[in-house]
């Protein structure tokens, strides 16, 4: 199986809040695609709560195209592991363009008073929400500095580490 971009960044050096290209792609038309990882969290010290996760995931993906207008945004899923969100825009927006726009959208998800589309018919977990928790994530984020990450300060040889997580997951801090 082959490996994939995102483990080929060292976890131990990355740092939260951050914005890193993670990609860009050249579609046969000749438009470039740039995949962003937007973390969140500090990967295996941080991890977003399930319901903050959920709720970041209907807000954040509305407001980050908001505030990133000049460009059309393909797609924003949540990371697996809690920690973040990548974005797939067509174009190559600066970094600071998204840094602004993340600032932006925390701040519209501090200001808000609905979920939008949490009901049954556009959900499939409409229950598993928590506005109070999203917004406690947007402080945390806001409350720190959204930095731009270097890919080279984190490349990782996945031939010299050990295939274990020596994490004490009593140590981790949720957030949300």
């Amino acid at each position: 199986m082959p490996m994939l971009d995102s483990f080929l960044v060292d976890h131990v050096k990355m740092p939260a809040p951050g914005v890193r290209v993670a990609k860009k792609v050249k579609t046969p038309k000749g438009d470039v695609i740039t995949v962003y990882d937007l973390r969140f969290a500090k990967p295996n010290e941080e991890i977003i709560s399930e319901k903050a996760m959920h709720t970041l995931e209907h807000l954040f993906a509305g407001y980050m195209r908001d505030n990133l207008p000049n460009y059309e945004i393909i797609d924003i899923s949540p990371m697996g592991c809690r920690t973040g969100f990548y974005m797939s825009v067509i174009g190559e927006p600066k970094t600071q363009e998204i840094i602004d726009a993340f600032k932006k959208s925390m701040q519209d998800i501090l200001n808000t008073n609905d979920i939008p589309e949490a009901n049954i018919y556009q959900c499939g977990s409409c229950y598993m929400h928590s506005l109070n928790a999203a917004k406690e994530v947007a402080k945390h984020i806001l409350n720190k500095n959204i930095v731009e990450i270097d890919n080279e300060s984190l490349k990782l040889d996945p031939t010299k580490i050990p295939n274990v997580c020596d994490v004490d997951r009593d140590k981790v801090t949720v957030l949300g």
